[in-house]
Order: structure tokens, then C-alpha cells, then sequence
């Protein structure tokens, strides 16, 4: 039975066993800004043998179950949080965490990310071809946001602190009450004429 995909709970785990790892995949496009529509979560971990002994002790506390056939650097497991996927990287595995960033996740949880570049080209690699034209939608709006707002003081600039997809959700949901508004009453306009 697949349990609800809970990451912050299945990363906060693995952080708590002090795992090295880095974010990619879903979870990682989704903390860069993209879409929350996560099936499992996904991350690189080195070839450590510790790193190995604190993955299985997570792996123990969430309760996994191995899913599916493993490859010889990669397996999936169904957890009490959900699905996660572990891929081992050899000496990859330190050029990938030098070229990401670490991200605050919310509930004071930060974790390394993969930089928009590995992400692209992982998606690129497994032929995910709308995950590759996300990451490039997020990369074009990967600007500094600053938020304006007319106060009763006149025109405001506040530079917005925090995640950057908090962020472009608050821009994209700005004026979303005068066009509700609007469409309201205009619907009840045309109803009672």
C-alpha cells in the first residue's frame, strides 16, 4: 500500500541521521520553484561507507520496504513517508553537491539541492522532456524578486527574504482577489440583466 508522500518528514529523518545527501528530481525542481507534484523523493548520496550505515539506520526509523528491482546504483523504497529513491554516486557525487546550494525546505529544514544545470541535464538524460522544459521556465524566472505594493504612503519596493518560490507564488497570486472580484460581479451582473 503506498503511504501519502510526506518529503519533509522523509528529509528531516535522514537529515536527523546526518545522511550526506542531495536533493534532485521532483522534490528538488519543486524546492527550485517548479511544481509540487512529487511522486517520491530523490537523492544522491555518496560512496560512503558511514554514509551507508546512517542511509540504512533512516531507512530503519521510515520503515522501508525496498519496491522494485534495484540497479547496482540505485533503489526505491515505499517508507511511512512515502516513496524515495537513493542513487549512489561515486565520484560524482562531490561535483554535484559543490554546484548545488543549500535550500531552506520550510519548517526549518535546509537541504542541499542540485543547481538548475544537473537538473536539467538528469532530465534531460531520462527523457523527461516536461521536467526539462520546467527547469528552463524556472531558470528564465530565476531573477531577484522584489515585491511592489502601493501602500497608503505611495509606490513600495520590499525586498522579499526566504525560499524563492514563496516568492513567485505571492507574485502570482497578486491581484488574484481583484479578478475574483471582478468575475463575481460581472457573473451576477449578467444574471440579473
Amino acid at each position: 500500500m503506498t503511504q501519502p508522500l510526506e518529503p519533509l518528514r522523509m528529509l528531516s529523518t535522514l537529515r536527523s541521521h546526518g545522511v550526506a545527501f542531495v536533493l534532485v528530481g521532483e522534490t528538488a525542481m519543486a524546492a527550485r520553484g517548479g511544481p509540487i507534484d512529487i511522486e517520491a523523493v530523490e537523492i544522491c548520496i555518496p560512496e560512503d561507507p558511514q554514509n551507508l550505515r546512517r542511509v540504512c539506520l533512516a531507512l530503519q526509523h521510515l520503515g522501508a520496504i525496498p519496491v522494485g528491482p534495484d540497479a547496482a546504483d540505485r533503489s526505491s523504497y515505499e517508507t511511512v513517508a512515502g516513496g524515495l529513491d537513493v542513487i549512489e554516486l561515486g565520484e560524482g557525487f562531490a561535483e554535484l553537491s559543490g554546484r548545488g546550494s543549500d535550500e531552506d525546505l520550510g519548517g526549518g529544514l535546509v537541504a542541499r539541492v542540485a543547481s538548475m544545470a544537473d537538473l536539467t541535464e538528469m532530465a534531460r538524460d531520462a527523457g523527461d522532456l516536461a521536467g526539462v522544459v520546467t527547469l528552463a521556465a524556472l531558470e528564465a524566472d530565476d531573477v531577484h524578486i522584489v515585491m511592489e505594493h502601493e501602500d497608503e504612503f505611495g509606490p513600495t519596493r520590499e525586498a522579499r527574504s526566504g525560499p524563492r518560490w514563496v516568492d513567485r507564488l505571492l507574485i502570482r497570486l497578486e491581484g488574484v482577489d481583484e479578478f475574483l472580484t471582478r468575475t463575481v460581479y460581472r457573473d451576477e451582473h449578467q444574471m440579473r440583466s
